[in-house]
């Protein structure tokens, strides 16, 4: 039993007012499954991860365009943040549950009376 994490950027949020196309806000999803049955034990959730723009502007050193970014630069801005997520711990207890609810030795019977 392992539980494989896949995270995904599913939303950029960019500064209002401003042509730059700064990013301010970032939503990653972070898709859980265990290789026993990843169809069946399975969690997702979702987290929001602020970017600090203090300061930023497109003349600062190394600012990337938005329309050169990748997934993998913009979660490198996160990475300390990513890591601390308890997303990934929730949906690991989540699949845990799934898996215990599995291997019961009892079950609910209706009353006989």
């Amino acid at each position: 039993m392992a539980i494989t994490h896949t995270e995904t950027i599913t939303l950029i949020e960019v500064l209002k007012n401003n042509s730059d196309n700064i990013v301010g806000k970032v939503v990653v999803k972070t898709s859980s499954s265990d290789d026993s049955d990843p169809s069946k034990y399975n969690s997702s959730g979702r987290a929001s991860f602020n970017i600090s723009t203090t300061g930023v502007t497109a003349s600062t050193a190394g600012f990337v365009a938005y329309e050169n970014l990748t997934e993998d630069i913009v979660k490198g801005w996160i990475s300390s943040d990513l890591s601390s997520s308890n997303v990934k711990t929730i949906n690991q207890k989540v699949i845990e549950r799934l898996i215990a609810s599995e291997v019961r030795t009892t079950e609910d019977k209706a009353l006989p009376w």
